[in-house]
């Protein structure tokens, strides 16, 4: 059974907003394209991102192939994204499974 977003979540998915675009690319593994809009061009993935990326998962909002809910999933997702996060982020997706 697919999980109902809260409200603030809800609005980010209606609106179509920044918060909503970088969980996407995040679960689309298409981080890359938002690299071109930022002026600085280093964005980071926090771990913000990867919490509403797993509630629109949950949710069936967003299909995606990368899986954070196995150790397997989130290890491939360090080892392809590990420029992108920092060592709070990585222990956090990790502690789960510890």
């Amino acid at each position: 059974m697919a999980e109902k977003l809260n409200p603030k979540d809800l609005r980010s998915f209606i609106d179509k907003d920044m918060r909503f675009k970088r969980a996407e690319a995040l679960l689309n593994n298409q981080w890359e394209s938002l690299l071109l809009n930022d002026i600085w061009g280093m964005m980071v993935i926090t771990l913000a991102d990867i919490t509403f990326a797993k509630k629109l998962s949950a949710a069936n909002l967003v299909i995606t192939t990368i899986d954070l809910t196995t150790f397997a999933g989130v290890q491939a997702f360090i080892l392809s994204n590990q420029t992108r996060l920092s060592p709070n982020v990585v222990n956090a997706l990790k502690e789960p499974f510890l």
